[in-house]
């Protein structure tokens, strides 16, 4: 008997085997013997639902023209209402191939050459690719680090801002990859201020939304008081239901006047999502709320691990306990690792993580981790670097 299409799969298991012979990246990128921890994709795949609909599809050779696309924005819509009480317009949200070529586009449609880009460094390698792919300047924000963690700096965030009028956009990793870090109400609500009094558009990289722990919320940037004449919002249903081979995202705009701008770039120059990732991403967010909830537990129970087994069993180690995401920032300075600390770190214990310098300065000594595996092959990482380090 087939599974009921709303049933939960095993989040706790993982088949090694079976994710190779998939052909996704994650798993074939370097040999059998590795474990791969350094893409942040989890391990689990999308909801049963998501499946039986992918294959409903291809039983029906649905491989024409399409609209599907036309269904993206509500689906979305009634998703976000659902997880984060916010009701956005839907026709105020474009779909977009992916999250980067929504920010691709607001930087094209809303800034002009030579302007500042601003980032928030450690953060997603691809940001700062943005800046001399569009002919902007890079402007680094970036995160400090304490004892007690990574914070942003407010203080910073203005003097930067007034000594340097030529920064037009804000780039927000929003909750914050590599880090996870969360901002609250307050801080959005301070960058929200400071982006009116320097002309500051922002465009808000949520795409890790759905992936915050208790003891934090997620407050999405378009429904803090002020924002939505300044911002944009990207997003996807890539990291929560693992589609990232799908092609389906959103745009979300504040108002008329950035949906008009981001219209009048030539569709033909951006792509657009196509069939199969507007029915998975609709699938997933009209019927996955449950799924999700059981996905987002195994994730806690996985970062809390990692981070006792860390803390316990080497020390020397520095992780902060993430408050959202499925990816932990360590911090290997007790080492030697050299300039590249993964492939040091790889050699060293056989898991393959991502590169801390790839995310910019202040990320040196750093990799990335990825937790979202089972609890079986978290051990396993985890045995591999303890073992491997201490030797």
């Amino acid at each position: 008997m087939s599974e009921p299409a709303n049933s939960l799969i095993d989040l706790g298991f993982v088949d090694p085997v079976d994710r190779r012979a998939s052909g996704v990246i994650k798993w074939n990128r370097y040999p059998d013997r590795v474990i791969p921890a350094w893409v942040a994709e989890h391990d689990f795949g999308p909801p049963p639902a998501v499946v039986e609909r992918l294959r409903e599809l291809v039983d029906v050779r649905a491989f024409g023209y399409h609209s599907a696309g036309d269904d993206v924005g509500p689906a979305f819509s009634r998703w976000a209402a659902q997880r984060h009480g916010w009701t956005p317009d839907p026709g105020l949200i474009l779909p977009t191939a992916n999250v980067l070529q929504g920010i691709w586009a607001c930087v094209e449609a809303l800034t002009e050459p030579g302007d500042g880009i601003m980032y928030t460094p450690p953060v997603y390698p691809p940001f700062q690719d943005v800046p001399p792919t569009t002919d902007r300047r890079a402007v680094h924000w970036p995160l400090v680090l304490t004892e007690t963690g990574w914070h942003y700096d407010f203080d910073a965030l203005s003097e930067l801002l007034e000594a340097d009028p030529g920064i037009s956009l804000l780039l927000l990793c929003h909750p914050h990859n590599p880090t996870g870090r969360v901002l609250t109400a307050g801080e959005l609500a301070r960058i929200v201020e400071l982006a009116h009094e320097h002309d500051l558009t922002i465009v808000s990289d949520e795409i890790h939304s759905d992936l915050v722990y208790e003891g934090s919320t997620h407050v999405p940037m378009l429904t803090v008081p002020g924002a939505a004449s300044r911002t944009v919002a990207v997003t996807s249903g890539v990291k929560t239901f693992a589609l990232g081979g799908m092609s389906c995202s959103v745009a979300v705009c504040g108002n008329d006047r950035l949906r008009s701008a981001l219209r009048s770039i030539p569709a033909e120059l951006l792509g657009a999502p196509n069939r199969m990732g507007c029915e998975a991403s609709i699938t997933a967010w009209e019927t996955g709320s449950e799924w999700a909830d059981d996905l987002l537990a195994v994730l806690d129970r996985n970062r809390r691990h990692l981070f006792d087994r860390i803390r316990t069993d080497l020390p020397e180690v520095t992780m902060f306990l993430p408050e959202s995401t499925f990816v932990a920032w360590l911090d290997l300075s007790a080492f030697d690792t050299g300039d590249h600390p993964a492939r040091w770190l790889r050699h060293m214990t056989g898991v393959a993580c991502g590169n801390g310098p790839n995310f910019g300065p202040a990320a040196e000594n750093h990799v990335r981790i990825t937790f979202g595996t089972s609890a079986e092959l978290l051990d396993e990482i985890a045995d591999r670097i303890i073992t491997g380090l201490k030797g």
